[in-house]
């Protein structure tokens, strides 16, 4: 008889548990930590999850439009500083040709559209829903590279490839505040912003050159460099600025404090240069050497450079043309996204080594860190 009452008191207990425990929620995204990455050619965002090392959502960029569907191909994605917010540069179904870095072709579902007044974009996403919340409209057929923050959120830039332009947006009104216009032919494609928030630093693919804005004023200034800048760096200490240069396969270093440049050469092999992150300590960037552009043979390479030496100190193997950079918080990993293999490289930064690929989609370009604030 006790043994009976000790096994129903045994029973009802696992009840009770089970029903003030919840159940395990399937497809719902827990994690404290998220990666995403622009999916360029199937106009979707991607979102990893990095305890899971897979994908738990895709976010569809595409909109309704006279009765069909109109395409946005994302090209960078950025989380903003307070982790409120992820910015998505997304042009009209803009079309790779490979021959040089952008060549636009406007596209919706089913119907093929040439010379579109439709409007390139920057679309808004809330990372705790992973949906859409704003989309702001900015010009036609200017292909949108880069968004970058001021430090305390205020505002992003946003560079105009095509058009030679920087757009300044309110991040709380989502206001376009300003057209900063750049020399002519410049094309303006990477960006990022210093860490006191008083320069943005500007790769200018056409003028071979950084360009510096001062943000407190938005006036530009042009540096010249030794080849065609793809992307900018800037450490976390604000020591050191960094620029991927593409035909010449160098990066260049530059020291606000003093105005100097200094160049690291890549290896003979290297085939062009495209997005680098530096790491937490602002002592190494990783910088991912993808070619494919310009005829150029793709790479599989990632250069990690140590910048107060100026010198290569490890060569790491992801997959195929390797394109943009982002490293951890904590800096104990990097994510890479290879453009030809459709995948993300996980590399374990205490080995240097990658220990593992997960596909994304096609064509995959900027990638971001998101924490749970």
């Amino acid at each position: 008889m006790n043994k009976l009452v000790i096994f129903l008191a045994i029973s009802a207990a696992v009840v009770l548990i089970a029903f003030l425990v919840p159940a395990k929620r399937e497809n719902v995204v827990l994690s404290d930590e998220k990666v995403y990455v622009a999916a360029e050619d199937d106009g979707i965002i991607a979102v990893i999850d990095p305890v899971k090392l897979a994908v738990v959502s895709r976010i569809d960029l595409s909109e309704g439009h006279q009765g069909g569907m109109l395409m946005f191909a994302p090209h960078n994605v950025q989380v903003s500083p307070d982790n409120k917010s992820v910015w998505v540069t997304a042009n009209v179904n803009m079309q790779m040709d490979h021959t040089s870095f952008f060549a636009p072709s406007a596209r919706a579902h089913g119907d093929e559209m040439t010379d579109t007044e439709e409007l390139d974009e920057v679309i808004v996403i809330n990372p705790e829903t992973d949906r859409i919340v704003k989309r702001i409209p900015i010009a036609a057929g200017v292909h949108l590279a880069h968004v970058a923050f001021t430090p305390d959120g205020a505002f992003a830039y946003v560079t105009a490839q095509n058009e030679g332009a920087a757009y300044k947006i309110n991040v709380r009104t989502f206001a376009v505040e300003k057209r900063i216009a750049l020399p002519e032919a410049s094309q303006p494609h990477g960006l990022r912003i210093a860490p006191d928030g008083l320069t943005a630093y500007l790769a200018m693919l056409g003028s071979k050159g950084m360009g510096i804005i001062d943000t407190a004023t938005d006036s530009f200034t042009h540096m010249p460099l030794d080849g065609a800048a793809v992307q900018t760096g800037v450490t976390p200490d604000g020591k050191f600025a960094v620029v991927s240069l593409y035909d010449t396969k160098q990066l260049a270093i530059y020291r606000p404090d003093t105005k100097a440049v200094s160049y690291v050469r890549l290896p003979a092999s290297a085939k062009g240069p495209v997005q680098m992150y530096p790491t937490p300590d602002s002592r190494f960037v990783y910088l991912a050497d993808q070619g494919y552009y310009f005829q150029q043979p793709p790479s599989e390479w990632v250069y990690k450079i140590d910048l107060a030496e100026g010198k290569i100190t490890d060569v790491i193997k992801a997959g195929q043309a390797p394109h943009g950079v982002v490293v951890s918080r904590d800096g104990a990993f990097v994510y890479v996204s290879n453009l030809l293999s459709n995948d993300v490289s996980v590399i374990d930064a205490g080995a240097d080594r990658e220990i593992t690929r997960i596909p994304v989609g096609k064509s995959p370009n900027g990638v971001s860190v998101w924490y749970r604030p």
